[in-house]
C-alpha cells in the first residue's frame, strides 16, 4: 500500500511561479467573471511582485505572504491537521481537507493596493456534482468557496461553485454555484494525476464512470479590498451530510500571491 507523507505546515516552501491561468479571475471590483472565450492576460497583477509561493516541494521559506487554516464556525470537530500530503503520485500538497470543517487561509500583509492569487485545487475522491442525476443539489453537492476578510469584518464569497468527480453527475464550475449543469471535471487541467484511484485504501473513487482526482487552476486578481489592510483569503468546501476524508477531501497546490501598489 502506498503511504501519505506528512510535515507541518508551518513548514512553507517556494515555488516558481506560473503566470498561467485557465480560470475565473475576478476583476478589480471582485465581481468574477467566467469562462471567457479568451484567456485572462498573462499578467493579472501588472507591476506586482511575488510575495508568496507554496509547491510544498521544496525547503525555503517564502516570504510576507503566509498561510494558516481554521476551523469553520457552527460546525462540530477539530480542524483538520494542517499538513503536506503525499499523493500516490509523489505530488506533495497542503490537505487532505474535509468539507465544512476547515478553511485553509492565505494572508497578504499589509500596505498594498492590489493582488493577484493563483492556485491548484484538487477535488479527491467521491465528490458529487449538482445536476439532474443528484436531483439538482438535493443530494448535498460538494461546494467549494473562496472569500475575503478585512479584519474583523465578515467574509464575503468572491466566487462559489459546485464540482462533481463522476461522470454521471454534473457540475456547475466552470459557471458560479446554480449556474451550471457542465460535464464533470469542465475546465479542469488533469484527471487521475495524482493516481488516487491507483489505491482504494487511500480513497473512495466511485468504479463507474469516475475519476479519483480532479485538478483546476484558479485565478483571482484585482484591487484590494480592503483598500491597502491587510487581507485574509479563505478556501474552503461545504456538504451538509459529508462522509469521511477518505471518501471526500481536497487540498490546494502552487499557491502563488502577488501584490503591488
Amino acid at each position: 500500500m502506498k503511504k501519505f507523507f506528512a510535515v507541518p505546515l508551518a513548514v512553507l516552501f517556494v515555488a516558481a511561479c506560473s503566470d498561467s491561468s485557465t480560470a475565473p479571475s475576478a476583476t478589480a471590483d471582485l465581481s468574477p467573471s467566467y469562462a471567457k472565450p479568451t484567456p485572462p492576460p498573462s499578467d493579472p497583477c501588472p507591476g506586482c511582485t511575488t510575495i508568496g509561493s507554496f509547491a510544498f516541494e521544496g525547503v525555503d521559506i517564502a516570504g510576507g505572504a503566509t498561510l494558516g487554516t481554521e476551523v469553520q464556525v457552527g460546525t462540530a470537530g477539530d480542524a483538520d491537521a494542517a499538513t503536506i500530503v503525499g499523493a500516490p503520485s509523489g505530488e506533495h500538497f497542503v490537505g487532505r481537507f474535509a468539507n465544512t470543517r476547515t478553511v485553509l487561509v492565505v494572508n497578504v500583509p499589509e500596505g498594498y493596493n492590489k493582488y493577484s492569487l493563483t492556485f491548484d485545487f484538487y477535488t479527491i475522491g467521491s465528490w458529487d456534482g449538482r445536476g439532474k442525476q443528484a436531483q439538482h443539489g438535493v443530494f448535498d453537492a460538494n461546494v467549494f468557496d473562496i472569500s475575503y476578510q478585512c479584519g474583523t469584518s465578515a467574509a464575503v464569497s468572491m466566487f462559489k461553485t459546485s464540482f462533481s468527480n463522476q461522470l454521471t453527475v454534473q457540475q456547475d464550475y466552470p459557471l458560479s454555484y446554480l449556474q451550471g449543469g457542465n460535464k464533470a471535471a469542465t475546465g479542469s487541467f488533469a484527471t487521475d494525476a495524482l493516481d488516487y484511484k491507483s489505491d482504494l485504501t487511500l480513497s473512495n473513487t466511485p468504479q463507474f464512470r469516475s475519476f479519483g482526482d480532479v485538478s483546476y487552476h484558479m485565478a483571482f486578481a484585482g484591487g484590494n479590498p480592503c483598500g491597502t489592510a491587510a487581507i485574509q483569503f479563505e478556501i474552503s468546501t461545504s456538504n451538509p451530510t459529508q462522509q469521511s476524508v477518505w471518501d471526500e477531501s481536497w487540498g490546494v497546490d502552487n499557491i502563488v500571491v502577488k501584490a503591488g501598489t
